[in-house]
């Protein structure tokens, strides 16, 4: 951002400040006597005023866009902890459906003490 502002200054004082000393160079007249400003003032303040506002208005989408990439950024965070949750739910599923089906086809004390660790896991942590 920095180097399009330089840029933008750097043609601005090279081409428009000269011209407009060319074009008001010899005016020497103050259009409201009450403040003492030539037209040649008058250019430089309007100049002033116009590129401050450009720079505010460069701020502020500067700060909108870093406001909507952060609400994409967040969105995408959460969509991946929610496929990480629902992943580690299929997986403790999928343990149970195991062992059950390990269980049901030789039952045995292993079998038996592997599924009360599980079904003691399954309380313990609430899934």
């Amino acid at each position: 951002m920095l180097s399009w502002l330089t840029i933008y200054f750097f043609a601005l004082y090279r081409n428009a400040v000269p011209a407009l000393l060319r074009f008001y160079g010899k005016l020497n007249t103050t259009p409201i006597p009450q403040i003492p400003l030539t037209i040649l003032g008058w250019s430089f303040l309007a100049f002033a005023l116009g590129t401050a506002a450009l720079l505010v208005n460069l701020g502020l989408e500067w700060h909108a866009g870093n406001r909507s990439r952060n609400r994409e950024i967040e969105a995408r965070n959460r969509a991946d902890q929610e496929r990480q949750r629902a992943a580690s739910r299929a997986r403790i599923q999928n343990r149970y459906l195991i062992l059950q089906t390990r269980h049901q086809l030789a039952p045995s004390p292993d079998t038996r003490t592997a599924l009360a660790d599980f079904l003691s896991f399954l309380q313990e942590y609430g899934e």
